[in-house]
């Protein structure tokens, strides 16, 4: 709820983003390329990217 007040989203969106990100987060831990990620998750290949870079930048605080 805090997260959905701070960025002025929806509690829904909120959970929808997060979901996404778990995809691809999962993905990406079984060494899927952007191709197969694309197809897995149904997404554009741009949001893909957007979560690849926050992936990126956040590895190191990720739960494994």
């Amino acid at each position: 709820m805090q997260v959905a007040r701070e960025t002025d989203h929806s509690p829904e969106a909120v959970g929808k983003y997060c979901q996404q990100f778990n995809k691809v987060k999962w993905c990406v831990e079984n060494e899927m390329g952007k191709e197969e990620i694309r197809i897995v998750t149904g997404m554009k290949a741009h949001l893909i990217d957007e979560y690849l870079k926050i992936i990126e930048e956040h590895k190191a605080a990720l739960p494994p």
